[in-house]
Order: structure tokens, then C-alpha cells, then sequence
């Protein structure tokens, strides 16, 4: 799957006469059965995956831009940046579409990834976003949750069971009902031509992860008999999506708006039940799931966005053809801004585990707060623990350093002479 998928454009910029009579589409003609009059209807033509509809003076443009891809018939597979930039150049060149100044209505963004247990196992654990609630899809022939926000509605669905696939392959998207949302979030995003940066892209990569973050999770199988009153009652409210929904405070309720004392109030308790819930569940919790699904949609971002000097000149291709085949429209050919060469990630490990850790910050030197402990424990690390010896035996005034009488046996300095020696003794 790409980042992204779904669009629709309300006005899409071509002269109608043409594409009336463009030799890929054809779109039929409403009739009166009983007088032949011709009705003043929208036509409809589908091609591909992508429907467009002609109303008076008016072309809207809706559908997948993956299934284009697939032609019409599937968008469960990758979908690769390089497999997006042939999808944009070969609908601007059939349909003549000037695509720098074909402005997106709403977008779908998000990632296909396989998870190793069911997706429904998955929607009993989610509990809401942000104090939304999530329900069912209603959407024929797919089997799932969704939250709507003002701006944006959260997908999480099972892309296995729709195309009736073995894998637990789970979907997780944003679909973009008002493009505000992402000028917000500081994406530049406005047209399809915009599709074609890979800087603006990545940074939906970003919101993808933040928005899975924030999602609340609960973990049915914590043993309740482990718990006291205060932690049952923690838990209790906050596995009830309807407990947030009605603790969380709208500002539109309040007569000072978001500056009001009130409101202010009742948020901040708001957020400090958050928090209590969320170390309750740390504490008793030994799923991994939010977590682990977290990693993997980053991981599979970096996958479909990767960048490399083929890509590049592709996409370097499409934009000065574009540019030739259109008179008098303007393209932005900077290619190093509109697709830079990724840098080569150099990958980084765990200090005690050795697991991967190049998705986690550039200053991470550890896959868990375990690891960490592990590793730097004085107990567990016998260089820390000499070295600390070594120190003790420093800080009493003498008439000679300690140093010069020390003898260290090959065991010794070998543990002084290694960083890492704990999985080595």
C-alpha cells in the first residue's frame, strides 16, 4: 500500500468537450424510455478505479489511485512512491490533466501491514481517540472500525477479510475530509502535482504514527484478582470509550471559550485520568500491541517512500514531459526539492540485545527500558562494577595512588578493555 490512496477533486481542471470525447472513457447519455428527450443528468463514466462525473460545467474526479495501478481490481498490495509517480504521469497524459493546478478535496493516506494475530483480536483492544469513540464500518463488502473528527476520519479495517486473503493483513488510514487538517500539521499538500514530493510525503508519515499513538488500548487478558480497588476502578472507566466522551470538556460549552477557568479544569483532570490510566495499564499490561503495530506502520512508511537514484531520475522524467506536452503551464522542476536522494541509513542496534533499532530516535542506544537496565545495571555489567571498585578504592588520600599496586588479572582487563562485556562471561 501507498501512503497514498484514495482522492477526490470536486474540480477537475479540463475542457469537458475533450474529455467527452478522450478514446479511454466513454460516458452514456441519460434518455427519457418514453419520448427520447434527453435528461439533464450527471454522466458517469468508472476507468480503472477512478470514476469521473460531468454535471453542467462541472468534472469531479473520485477513486483510488492504487487500484489504478492494480487496473480496477485490487489496492491490498505495495504501492510503491516510484509506482505513484507513474500513476500521476499517466492520468495527467490521457486525460490531459494539468496537475499543478488540480486541487485534492480530500485524500486517503495510510499502510497495509500483516500483524500476527487476528484484526478483530485487534478492534476488542481499541477503546477511542481523543475521547471519540470509533464504530463499525458501514461500508459494504469490508469489516471494520472508524472515528470521525471534524477534519479527518480514522480507518483501521481488515484488508484480509475483503479480499478474502490467509494473512491478517490489517489497513490503517486517515482520510482527509478538510484539507485544513494538513495545512495544520504543516503539510503542503494542495494538488496532485504536490504528490510528487517526497518531503510532504514523509511528513504524513509522521501523523500516521502520532494519530495510532493516541489511540487508547485496554488489555483483556490483565488478571483482575491482581488488582486493588483503585486500580480496578482505574481500569474499569478506562476500558468505557462512553467514561471519555463524557469526561472530556468542549470549550464550545464553556461562556469563556477556551480561556475559560472552568473548562480549564475540567481538561487538565481530563488529561491527569489519562495519564493514570495509561501507567495502570503499563503496570499490569504485558501486551506489546500498540507499541509493536506502531514500529511497523514507521517501518513500512521508509519501505513504500524509499528513494533512490532511479526513482529520482524517474520522477525527474515525468515532470519535464509533463512540462513539454502542456504549453504555458507552469511545473516546479527543482528536483532535488521535489525528490531528494534518500540518505543510506546506516542500521543501528541494541547495546545489549543486538534487536534493530534504526526506527527509534537517532540518540536511541536501547530497544527497552529493560535492555537499558540490563545493560547499565552494576550488577549485571561486571566492567561497571570493577571500574566502580577501582573508584572507591580512589577516593581515600594515600600516600600512593592505588593504580600503582594493582595487579589485574586477563579476566580484568579484558572486562576494562570492553565496552559491552555482560553477554561475554
Amino acid at each position: 500500500e501507498n501512503m497514498i490512496d484514495g482522492t477526490k477533486i470536486l474540480n477537475l481542471p479540463v475542457i469537458i468537450e475533450e474529455l467527452l470525447n478522450n478514446r479511454y472513457v466513454s460516458f452514456p447519455i441519460h434518455v427519457n424510455e418514453k419520448d427520447g428527450e434527453i435528461l439533464d443528468y450527471a454522466r458517469f463514466t468508472e476507468y480503472k478505479g477512478l470514476t469521473f462525473s460531468i454535471k453542467n460545467n462541472n468534472v469531479k474526479l473520485d477513486g483510488s489511485l492504487h487500484t489504478y495501478h492494480n487496473n480496477g481490481i485490487h489496492n491490498y498490495n505495495d504501492f510503491h512512491f516510484s509506482e505513484l509517480i507513474d500513476v500521476i504521469n499517466d492520468i495527467s497524459t490521457k486525460f490531459s490533466i494539468p496537475i499543478e493546478r488540480t486541487y485534492l478535496n480530500n485524500i486517503e493516506f495510510g499502510v497495509n501491514i500483516e500483524i500476527p494475530f487476528t484484526v478483530d483480536e485487534l478492534f476488542k483492544s481499541i477503546i477511542c481517540y481523543k475521547a471519540t469513540p470509533f464504530q463499525k464500518f458501514n461500508k459494504k463488502g469490508t469489516k471494520g472500525i472508524e472515528c470521525e473528527r471534524p477534519k479527518f476520519i480514522i480507518k483501521i479495517y481488515d484488508k484480509g477479510w475483503q479480499y478474502e486473503l490467509t494473512s491478517n493483513l490489517l489497513r490503517f488510514e486517515i482520510k482527509v475530509i478538510k484539507m485544513q487538517f494538513l495545512k495544520q500539521k504543516n503539510v503542503k499538500i494542495q494538488t496532485l502535482h504536490d504528490l510528487l514530493n517526497i518531503n510532504e510525503l514523509n511528513k504524513l508519515k509522521t501523523i500516521l504514527a502520532d494519530v495510532w499513538n493516541d489511540i487508547l488500548f485496554y488489555d483483556y487478558s490483565i488478571n483482575e484478582t491482581d488488582l486493588n480497588a483503585r486500580e480496578r476502578l482505574i481500569l474499569s472507566n478506562g476500558r468505557n470509550p462512553k467514561y471519555w466522551e463524557n469526561m472530556h470538556p468542549d470549550s464550545k460549552n464553556f461562556k469563556g471559550g477556551a480561556t475559560d477557568n472552568e473548562y480549564k479544569k475540567q481538561r487538565k483532570k481530563y488529561y491527569r485520568d489519562i495519564d493514570n490510566y495509561k501507567k495502570c495499564l503499563s503496570v499490569h499490561s504485558s501486551s506489546n500491541i500498540q507499541k509493536n503495530i506502531s514500529e511497523l506502520i514507521i517501518r513500512k512508511c521508509n519501505e513504500l517512500l524509499f528513494i533512490n537514484n532511479e526513482i529520482r531520475d524517474k520522477c525527474t522524467d515525468v515532470l519535464n514531459s509533463l512540462k513539454n506536452s502542456k504549453k504555458g503551464q507552469m511545473y516546479i522542476l527543482d528536483i532535488k526539492d521535489i525528490c531528494p536522494i534518500a540518505p543510506e541509513v546506516k542500521k543501528r542496534v541494541c547495546l545489549k540485545c543486538n534487536k534493530d533499532i534504526s526506527q527509534k530516535s537517532i540518540n536511541a542506544k536501547y530497544c527497552s527500558k529493560k535492555c537499558k537496565n540490563d545493560y547499565t545495571n552494576p550488577l549485571l555489567n561486571p566492567r561497571n562494577n570493577l571500574i566502580n571498585r577501582i573508584a572507591k578504592l580512589n577516593r581515600h588520600t594515600k600516600l600512593f595512588a592505588d593504580e600503582e599496586f594493582f595487579v589485574f588479572t586477563s579476566v580484568q582487563l579484558d572486562l576494562l578493555n570492553n565496552i559491552n562485556t555482560i553477554n561475554r562471561l
